[in-house]
């Protein structure tokens, strides 16, 4: 998050729950954002019964967009075949040398519950839980996380102390 500000910032995609701080953070920080509430789809899809097919079609940007693509916590939320879909999505729509941050959800902080990830002025990222909203929960252990990602590869990955994972990928 650091680094957003030094290199004049790019074009990011945000890929997790709305979060009025985050868009007003990262909208200081880079030139362009774009923010694509999946849970906003994946919540309507649970109350609702079968999610459509088209679900993923809303993660339709141009080949080579984004110059960082930020999964908070939604590739927890998803089956095997859908988080494939969204890890190759987010492949065709990243810039080379482009970066994926993702969030995971550890042992201590798994749960249904579906969590926002706020990132605070200092860039801290800290959980702040949405009411009365579940969604099923896949745990995935790192070894699966990164074979998920295959496609990109990983540069550091990093353990809170409340157990939420954090996995920086690259594409090369």
């Amino acid at each position: 998050m650091e680094d957003l500000g030094e290199e004049g910032g790019g074009q990011i995609l945000d890929v997790g729950s709305v979060c009025p701080e985050n868009i007003d953070f990262l909208a200081r920080r880079v030139k362009r954002l774009c923010v694509c509430d999946m849970f906003f789809h994946l919540i309507r899809g649970a109350r609702n019964g079968p999610r459509p097919a088209r679900t993923w079609e809303r993660l339709d940007y141009p080949k080579e967009s984004f110059d960082g693509i930020l999964l908070w916590d939604l590739m927890d939320r998803l089956e095997d075949h859908d988080a494939e879909e969204v890890a190759k999505r987010c492949y065709n729509m990243a810039k080379p040398d482009g970066m994926v941050m993702m969030l995971a959800q550890g042992e201590r902080t798994a749960q249904k519950k579906l969590n926002t990830f706020v990132i605070s002025d200092d860039s801290r990222v800290y959980l702040r839980p949405k009411q009365d909203v579940e969604l099923p929960l896949y745990m995935r252990r790192n070894r699966q996380i990164m074979d998920l990602l295959d496609p990109f590869t990983l540069m550091t990955s990093f353990i809170y102390r409340n157990g939420t994972r954090e996995f920086l990928f690259r594409r090369f």
